[in-house]
């Protein structure tokens, strides 16, 4: 690499003033206790304390001005080159080729300063080979995306060149045309609202508030606090406390509303040229992409309660995703009703297509079902029995709950081979289905217990490559339907097959 020979980039200015922004957020709490609420420089053990806590502050701020002032980075035609560090300059480069799509992300803070964050996702599973420049003008971040865009179109150009056969006959690659710029579904605000009603984030404020009294108990002694609650809950009528909670779930539910309205605010998935595109948030604004190429897999979830209200969300498992951004970069439907999100299936994903049928399980996969040792039911039964006798009779729930989740494990678990394709649907109280085709299976794995040779049943384990590798498994099934995925697996796909899978 010449530096001489490159135009080199730095971060701007205001990137440090967000990272010292972010260290002070994540200090903000230990900050206002020792320095504000219990100001403490009377004992050695606070002086200490205080001092470490300050000469800690003191070595990020250096830290991380080092980091920001070693960073640099510049592209030449073919590859991108960094160089960062905050004691000791590392330089790396990442060929243009290698790299997928760019993750675009705006936190408030961000978009308050006019900067963006840039993620460079490669096809590579290793942390070195991805990276990020957090915090570009957009001017910049559309430059950089340009060139890619640019690095992209000269590939297909030079697959594109005639060729000459050994005949000294002209040969020219047969290309498919990208399909153009069209906008695929946009979340309305009626479905946020419906989804914030139909998720548990309703319940998210008692562990929350929990977790927060925790941690302040430890500086401050609340202890007294407690008592006084405790005894006005003792005193208080049965209608005061019926008020107290219905306001709880009520502030719960409008916080969790708020909270879903700035995350899924202004939802775009779009179809742009050969990737999908999901745009969301009303403060922090992301843009993310998956190419076409790289999804080996689509992923429907649906949990207990939006199952009534035929409300499912869709996920693509997509090849070469970093750990990182896998799980929000591949939900593409967070929550839509199933009509629309199979329709937007059907029309813009039609290389998996869907079974219309799906093979139940037999009656004695039931039967070993419900045959099978909970050692959780068991552990807590003897905790409960032998500690906590007065409590018994919540026993009773908790068998309830493991019996019922194995009978509705065996009603909604259900498979079918269609073609080059295969399609699971497993689950109890939150169900989720899975398509994919023999092309983009890495392996079928088969396991048998002593219990279901038994009763001639298998588990059968799929896997894709999503990121490392995307595990799906189904249990209980016939061994002749196990053997004959097997087989179907194992035989050579031919030109139909292949045809259908691309």
């Amino acid at each position: 690499m010449t530096e001489a020979s490159l135009t080199w980039h730095r971060l701007p200015t205001r990137v440090l003033v967000l990272r010292i922004v972010d260290m002070l957020k994540s200090f903000a709490i230990p900050i206002v206790i020792l320095f504000v609420l219990n100001n403490d420089w009377e004992t050695t053990f606070g002086i200490i304390l205080r001092v470490a806590v300050l000469l800690f502050i003191g070595f990020d701020l250096l830290q991380k001005f080092f980091g920001w002032r070693n960073f640099r980075y510049a592209l030449d035609e073919k590859t991108m080159y960094v160089i960062e560090g905050n004691w000791m300059k590392q330089e790396k480069s990442l060929p243009l080729y290698k790299i997928q799509s760019v993750h675009s992300n705006s936190p408030f803070f961000y978009r308050l300063l006019g900067v963006v964050e840039l993620t460079f996702d490669t096809n590579a599973n290793s942390d070195d080979a991805s990276f990020k420049l957090a915090g570009v003008f957009p001017s910049e971040a559309k430059r950089l995306e340009d060139v890619l865009d640019q690095s992209r179109r000269r590939r297909l150009e030079a697959s594109t060149e005639p060729s000459e056969s050994e005949d000294g006959v002209t040969e020219k690659t047969l290309t498919i045309e990208k399909p153009p710029g069209v906008r695929l579904y946009t979340l309305s605000t009626r479905e946020i609202l419906i989804a914030s009603l139909t998720s548990l984030s309703v319940f998210a404020i008692f562990p929350v508030a929990s977790t927060i009294i925790t941690y302040i108990d430890d500086f401050i002694n609340l202890d007294g606090t407690f008592d006084q609650i405790g005894d006005w809950v003792i005193s208080a009528s049965v209608i005061a406390i019926g008020v107290l909670i219905l306001s709880i779930l009520l502030l719960s539910v409008v916080i969790g509303t708020v909270i879903n309205f700035l995350k899924y605010g202004n939802f775009v998935l779009e179809r742009r040229g050969d990737r999908i595109r999901v745009e969301k948030g009303l403060l922090n604004r992301s843009a993310k992409e998956i190419p076409y190429e790289k999804i080996q897999a689509i992923r429907i979830k649906e949990t207990f309660i939006r199952r009534w209200f035929n409300i499912i969300g869709v996920e693509l498992v997509a090849a070469g995703t970093m750990d990182e951004l896998k799980d929000e970069s591949s939900t593409i439907l967070p929550f839509v009703k199933r009509d629309k999100a199979m329709a937007v299936l059907n029309e813009h994903f039609s290389q998996f297509a869907w079974a219309d049928t799906l093979h139940r399980l037999p009656k004695r996969s039931l039967v070993i079902k419900l045959m099978r040792i909970s050692w959780f039911g068991v552990i807590v039964t003897g905790i409960v029995v032998y500690f906590f006798r007065e409590y018994a009779w919540w026993l009773l729930l908790l068998w309830a709950l493991i019996v019922g989740g194995r009978v509705l494990s065996y009603y909604t678990t259900r498979y079918a081979r269609n073609g080059a394709f295969i399609q699971l649907r497993t689950g109890a109280f939150n169900v989720r289905s899975f398509v994919t085709d023999k092309p983009r299976i890495e392996q079928i794995h088969v396991t048998q217990s002593w219990l279901q040779r038994r009763f001639g049943l298998c588990n059968v384990v799929l896997s894709t490559r999503g990121g490392l590798l995307s595990i799906e498994s189904i249990e209980d099934i016939p061994k002749r339907e196990a053997d004959a995925m097997l087989d179907w697996f194992s035989r050579y796909p031919n030109e139909k097959e292949m045809k259908t899978s691309g």
